[in-house]
C-alpha cells in the first residue's frame, strides 16, 4: 500500500505529489462529431506562476477511469503536476533534486547559475557522457538564463541586474534532465536518470529572518547551494572599496543564519538536532583573490575532467577555503556549519573568471571564464549517488 501512496516533489512547485495520481491536458485532437476545446488561461499556472498563456483544459483522471478528455474525448497530453500544472519530464521520479541556490545581493547568484546552465550543458555533459536537457527551457528562468549569457558574451557584456523579490509568491524553477550510462561492477553498465531544478530567489529573500521564513520552498530542496560573496568578510571589506564592489547588505553570518531558520522550521529540527540536508558553500568571485595565492595552489587550478566526483580533490578544496575564510575573519561562520549542519562542504568558485568592472558592471575584456561552477552541484549529485565517487 505504501508503494501506491509514495509521494515525490513537483520540480517545478516543490510540492510533494504521488507519481501514480498525476493530472493531464487535452491534446486538442478531439474524437469525430465533437467539438474541439478551446484553449484558454489556466488559472491554476496564473497563480503559482504568473503565466497567462492559453493552454487546453487539464484532464484529472478519477481511480482506474480512462485518460481523455472528458470533453471532447481527445487522447491525454503528457503527465504534469496536478498542483502547478506544470509538464513533468520523462525522467521525473522519486529521486528528483530540488536544489536551492540562495545568496543575497550582489553575491553573483544570478551569472553564476546563467553559467552553470551553459556548463552543464556543455563541459559536465562531456565529461560524464551525459544528456542534460532543458525540458522547461520555454520557462522564465531557463529563457533569462540563456539571455543573460548572451549579454554577457557580447564585446561590451553586461551583468544581469538583480533578481526581483517574490515574497511569499513562487517563481517557476529552471528544470534540467540528466541522462547517462553508468559503468557498475563487472563491467556491466545501466541508464541512470534523474530531474533536478534550481530556484533563483531575490537577494532581499535572505538580508532578514522574516524575509527568510517566506522563502517556504527551501524545505522541500534536497540540498542547497548557499553563495557567499568574499567582499562581505570583515578583512576583505578595505579590498572591495579599492577595487569600487559594492559591498553586500547582509554579512555571511547573516545569511547563514537565515538559512538555518528556514531549514529548521521548515524540518520542525530541535535545537539539539543537525539539519540533514547538505549544503555547499561557495565562496563566489574566488579569482578576485588568486592574486594572493600561487599559481600553482589547488584553489586556482581548474576542475577535474574524470567522469567521477573526485572527494579527495574537493576535500583538498573544502581545507584551503576554510583557511582563507577563517583569515577573513569568518571563523564563526565555520562553526556555525560544524554545529548546525550534519554534511557541508566550502568550495570556492568564479562565473566570470576575470574580474569585472565592478563600477559599470562590465564584464571583463578576457570574457567568460567560468571556474569550478558545476563542482557544488556535483558534489550534491554525488552525495545523493547518482554519480561515481572515487573510491567507489
Amino acid at each position: 500500500m505504501g508503494l501506491f501512496n509514495s509521494t515525490a516533489p513537483c520540480p517545478y512547485c516543490y510540492t510533494e505529489i504521488n507519481p501514480r495520481r498525476l493530472a493531464y491536458r487535452c491534446s486538442g485532437r478531439h474524437a469525430a462529431g465533437k467539438s474541439q476545446c478551446k484553449k484558454e488561461v489556466d488559472r491554476v499556472r496564473l497563480i503559482h506562476f504568473s503565466d497567462s498563456d492559453p493552454y487546453w483544459p487539464v484532464i484529472t483522471p478519477i481511480g482506474s477511469a480512462s485518460t481523455r478528455c472528458p470533453k471532447c474525448d481527445a487522447d491525454a497530453g503528457p503527465p504534469m503536476c496536478p498542483e502547478c500544472h506544470s509538464l513533468l519530464p520523462a525522467e521525473y521520479g522519486a529521486d528528483s533534486a530540488l536544489i536551492g541556490l540562495v545568496g543575497v545581493r550582489r553575491s553573483g547568484k544570478t551569472v553564476m547559475l546563467s553559467v552553470l546552465d551553459a556548463e552543464l550543458q556543455t563541459s559536465v555533459a562531456n565529461r560524464f557522457d551525459a544528456a542534460i536537457d532543458a525540458p522547461g527551457g520555454r520557462s522564465r528562468l531557463a529563457r533569462d538564463l540563456r539571455i543573460y549569457r548572451e549579454v554577457m558574451l557580447k564585446a561590451d557584456g553586461t551583468l544581469p541586474a538583480q533578481t526581483d523579490s517574490s515574497g511569499s509568491g513562487k517563481k517557476e524553477p529552471a528544470v534540467y534532465s540528466w541522462r547517462y550510462s553508468r559503468r557498475r561492477a563487472m563491467g556491466i553498465t545501466r541508464t541512470a536518470s534523474t530531474v533536478f531544478s534550481f530556484y533563483d530567489n531575490a537577494g532581499e529573500d535572505f538580508e532578514t529572518p522574516d524575509n527568510a521564513l517566506s522563502q517556504t520552498y527551501l524545505g522541500a530542496t534536497s540540498g542547497v547551494i548557499l553563495l557567499l560573496d568574499p567582499f562581505g568578510f570583515p578583512t576583505n571589506r578595505a579590498r572591495a572599496n579599492a577595487r569600487g564592489a559594492t559591498l553586500p547588505e547582509s554579512g555571511p553570518e547573516n545569511v547563514l543564519d537565515a538559512v538555518t531558520l528556514v531549514l529548521r522550521t521548515a524540518g520542525k529540527i530541535k535545537r539539539n538536532r543537525k539539519i540533514k540536508q547538505p549544503i555547499a558553500v561557495v565562496i563566489s568571485k574566488i579569482d578576485a583573490f588568486f592574486d594572493g595565492i600561487s599559481a600553482d595552489h589547488p584553489l586556482r587550478q581548474p576542475s577535474s575532467s574524470r567522469p567521477v566526483f573526485d572527494e579527495s580533490e574537493s576535500q583538498t578544496i573544502h581545507d584551503h577555503v576554510g583557511s582563507l575564510v577563517e583569515q577573513w575573519g569568518g571563523a564563526g561562520l565555520i562553526r556555525k556549519l560544524e554545529h548546525n549542519y550534519a554534511t557541508f562542504r566550502l568550495f570556492g568558485a568564479s562565473a566570470l573568471g576575470a574580474e569585472p568592472d565592478y563600477s559599470s558592471a562590465r564584464v571583463n575584456s578576457r570574457g567568460l571564464l567560468p571556474h569550478r561552477v558545476a563542482e557544488p552541484l556535483l558534489w550534491l549529485m554525488a552525495s545523493r549517488g547518482f554519480i561515481p565517487t572515487t573510491g567507489d
